[in-house]
């Protein structure tokens, strides 16, 4: 399922509220939240509500679209332009870009992919803080296992939806 605006807000502010519980109990290991996907359109990049920055960073956790393309290419002319200090082609380029982006970012619009997962990555890895992280009872249980360093807190679809455990 790919979510709007809205639902993707949702689930990145519950995703954050139990990074911020987690990491009163698990300080040693120093949390740092990450978007993510594994296998076809794998990717990551930190947590963000920058659309820009998602674009940039992993393009695929936002589904692919004419629009999308349309906004990846703007963006590639407008650095262009600036390169060859060409302003009135720059300043045509970020007014269509802008009207793109307002597209893209409609509140109902699905955009972003529901698959990907929010993960929390140790910055610094010390294993039995680890693995008691990985059986906290506020965590999916299915999709943290022992013995892997991956700490995920669900889905983008899982966390616009579940109401957190405490």
């Amino acid at each position: 399922m790919n979510l709007n605006r809205e639902q993707f807000l949702k689930a990145v502010e519950r995703g954050q509220a139990l990074l911020k519980e987690l990491k009163k109990d698990y300080p040693e290991l120093s949390l740092k939240p990450v978007f993510s996907r594994f296998g076809p359109y794998s990717g990551q990049c930190d947590l963000t509500t920058d659309f820009l920055k998602m674009l940039k960073e992993f393009p695929e956790m936002l589904i692919e679209s004419e629009d999308k393309k349309r906004l990846q290419q703007l963006r590639r002319k407008i650095k262009e332009a600036k390169i060859e200090n060409n302003k009135d082609n720059g300043i045509r380029l970020q007014r269509e870009e802008r009207e793109v982006l307002k597209k893209l970012l409609d509140p109902d619009f699905p955009i972003y992919c529901g698959d990907v997962m929010i993960e929390y990555r140790p910055e610094n890895l010390t294993y039995e803080p680890l693995r008691r992280l990985q059986q906290d009872a506020r965590l999916p249980p299915r999709l943290n296992t022992v013995g892997n360093i991956r700490v995920v807190a669900g889905s983008l679809e899982f966390l616009s939806k579940e109401v957190l455990r405490s």
